[in-house]
């Protein structure tokens, strides 16, 4: 046995049973430290996965003082500061003396990753030798399901409050991780047996592409669906339709399946999946009605406004047009160069901001290349139309793998458009929603969470944003609520809400609890803030002299260097806050 070991075990016979109280632990820690609170000594038992048994793991001589290079080691970078600071002795033996154990959640790398833990302090002052054994405890499973199960509830929300009713089922897709959640509004859907949530959506769609979707379309649709060719799609114009044929009730139906992104930049996107079998099969027996069309009707699965027959060869073609509006655009029924006239019409016919894409796109080579590569290729663009622009779709065909020509049909799709745009927008007020207090309609708490991570984000990769944060506090709210009944103090809370942002114009402000409010300073704000909290005293004074709702409040400034997160800065705002109360009332 070593010196470190006589040391703390020669305390006392107590300490044998005070260790016996650590093996009763250890069914529910990791490991267990056993400290002298007399030197400090100390030894650290693991626990063993098997039987459950205490196994001397290390000892020492100061147990405080060697927690410093091995938090510095081992403790996540966000947390380290926090951690230090907290899991000191004089806080520890504070605490229970208090007749408190004294508890630490944290972060530790572990094989390479971050991992929740739980530390537990209990004290033993059964003799006089006194000893504190600290257990610590691996809670990340459970603090990454409660995370996740808080994420799923938010999502659930916005999206049932975006989503209208005319979409079968819905995927929420996380594009970094291809993770995705399922909200299946058709007993038809639920039938397919795709689970309610999923680690690869990317994977799981091919899996069901190759078992329900028509052979006809299966490779288009698989190429559509790859992830890269969706996301690169989705850059270009922002929501992306696809037509095809699904088995559902032993029947071949058709479906449209529409992607958006909530808003840019998100990694999430939104894949709504439309039953349009009877719209679909309506447009056939149209089309099949009308034979003047010949091989260009065969073609085509919908209507068209304009219909180009052109050879590849000879670029000779024929238009074919159904809509006066299209008649308006002045080209002619025939004509033996259709790219040449094409790329001329575009500066004049093509909304400013589509030209660039459509210049390249319709190009003889471009065209031609995208329709060898999967039988045809469409296209997005914004078209000049009685004075407005007005969303099309451009689809282009090879009708036979030999034929000489291709088939280009344009189609007026501005209402549908519109309709996919209102839904985008939907998304994002919900988002929005989801991000206000409902009393004050300033941003909640959940939104002063994500800027806050955020800016904590910009602080660990050292950019340093120049920020500051206010506090405030209101007084009087609780005698309000006694004597006058909760509706006269939602109105006192509007009324100091609104004073608040009348003094920060320019600023968010978020009401992170019932009497409590944060102002994040940025640009502007942040560089008049000297006369802004001037403004603000101001105030205080006039509306105490005249009877009117009062704050408490507090500042304080990001400091580089010092200030790990945002927390951090939050803190002494709120302290600065208590000070200025105390003050105020005395």
């Amino acid at each position: 046995m070593c010196d470190n070991d006589v040391k703390i075990y020669k305390k006392s016979d107590d300490t044998v049973s005070f260790a016996r109280i650590a093996l009763a632990l250890a069914s529910d820690y990791n490991s267990v430290y056993l400290i002298s609170t007399k030197d400090d000594s100390y030894i650290e038992y693991s626990i063993s996965p098997e039987d459950r048994t205490l196994t001397k793991a290390s000892w020492g001589d100061d147990f405080y003082a060697d927690v410093i290079p091995n938090s510095q080691a081992l403790v996540y970078h966000e947390d380290l500061k926090y951690f230090q600071s907290t899991f000191r002795k004089e806080n520890v033996i504070a605490a229970l003396e208090n007749g408190k154990s004294f508890s630490l959640q944290y972060r530790l790398v572990i094989d390479n990753k971050p991992q929740y833990y739980y530390l537990k302090t209990i004290f033993d002052s059964s003799s006089a030798s006194e000893f504190i054994v600290i257990g610590v405890q691996n809670v990340d499973a459970q603090v990454r399901r409660l995370k996740a199960v808080e994420a799923e509830n938010e999502t659930y929300s916005f999206i049932s409050r975006a989503l209208a009713s005319r979409y079968e089922v819905i995927y929420y897709v996380d594009t970094e991780t291809n993770e995705y959640l399922e909200y299946s509004s058709s007993e038809d859907y639920s039938k397919l047996g795709t689970k309610k949530n999923g680690r690869d959506f990317f994977k799981t769609a091919a899996s069901d592409i190759n078992k329900f979707i028509y052979h006809e379309d299966r490779r288009h649709l698989l190429y559509s669906i790859d992830k890269g060719v969706m996301m690169k799609n989705l850059e270009t114009s922002g929501f992306l339709s696809y037509t095809y044929r699904q088995t559902l009730n032993d029947r071949l139906q058709y479906v449209r399946m529409v992607v958006v992104r909530p808003y840019k930049g998100s990694k999430n996107i939104v894949i709504g999946v439309q039953n349009v079998d009877d719209q679909v099969r309506r447009e056939q027996v149209m089309a099949e009605e009308s034979a003047t069309f010949g091989e260009i009707i065969r073609a085509l699965a919908m209507r068209y406004e304009v219909i180009y027959y052109v050879n590849t060869i000879t670029d000779d073609f024929k238009e074919y047009t159904s809509s006066e509006k299209y008649a308006k655009l002045n080209i002619g029924d025939t004509g033996t160069d259709f790219f040449g006239e094409t790329q001329r019409n575009l500066k004049r016919d093509i909304y400013p901001e589509d030209y660039p894409m459509m210049a390249e796109s319709m190009t003889k080579t471009t065209l031609l290349k995208n329709i060898s590569e999967t039988g045809s290729t469409s296209l997005n663009y914004r078209l000049i139309l009685d004075g407005r622009p007005q969303y099309v779709t451009l689809f282009a065909i090879r009708p036979k793998e030999d034929s000489e020509h291709i088939i280009i049909a344009v189609a007026n799709v501005d209402a549908a458009k519109r309709r996919e745009n209102a839904f985008r927008e939907a998304l994002g007020s919900a988002m929005d929603l989801a991000s206000r207090d409902a009393l004050t309609r300033v941003k909640n708490k959940h939104a002063y969470v994500q800027e806050e991570e955020k800016l904590d984000q910009q602080i660990s990769e050292d950019i340093n944003p120049e920020f500051a944060v206010v506090v405030c506090d209101i007084n009087g709210l609780k005698a309000v609520n006694d004597t006058q009944g909760h509706r006269a103090g939602d109105e006192f809370i509007q009324t100091a809400c609104n004073m608040i942002c009348l003094i920060f114009k320019h600023s968010p402000v978020f009401r992170i609890g019932g009497d409590e409010f944060a102002v994040l300073l940025k640009g502007h704000d942040f560089e008049c803030r000297d006369q802004l909290m001037t403004e603000l005293d101001d105030t205080m004074t006039r509306n105490r002299a005249e009877g009117r709702v009062t704050v408490a409040f507090g500042i304080s400034d990001f400091n580089r260097g010092v200030d790990m997160r945002m927390q951090d800065v939050f803190e002494r705002a709120d302290a600065k806050m208590y000070t200025y109360k105390r003050k105020f009332k005395e």
